[in-house]
């Protein structure tokens, strides 16, 4: 077996692709539990007519984010750094692509929190 130090550059490259791929994968993944969890579960709760039900607003707000995100990095690939620009440095793309996930998520909320107050609960 190779260490990581007898790797040819293009051997290196395809496990990064594949390792950008599979973090893409469980960001879409986590999405989806995350969205049970945080805007299925307390709709069923308003539904059943629970006494209480909460909302976490960071757990709804994340969910069009972990989505988008991960999808973008299972297509980019091997490329995340070139379509979204560098932690320093982030690209007007990455940029453009936070700021609507963000909104996504905004808006994703506000709509939780008003049907559940067609449900008669206080938000």
């Amino acid at each position: 077996m190779e260490t990581p130090t007898e790797q040819s550059p293009e051997q290196r490259v395809e496990k990064t692709k594949y390792s950008q791929r599979i973090i893409g994968g469980v960001m879409v993944i986590g999405s989806g539990v995350l969205g049970y969890l945080a805007i299925i579960l307390p709709l069923l709760a308003a539904s059943r007519h629970e006494e209480d039900v909460t909302i976490s607003m960071k757990g709804v707000v994340f969910v069009p984010a972990l989505f988008g995100v991960g999808l973008m990095l299972i297509f980019t690939g091997d490329r995340p750094s070139q379509v979204f620009g560098t932690k320093q440095k982030p690209s007007v793309l990455g940029w453009a692509v936070c700021i609507v996930m963000a909104g996504l998520g905004i808006v994703l909320y506000e709509w939780l929190k008003r049907r559940l107050r067609d449900y008669g609960y206080g938000f």
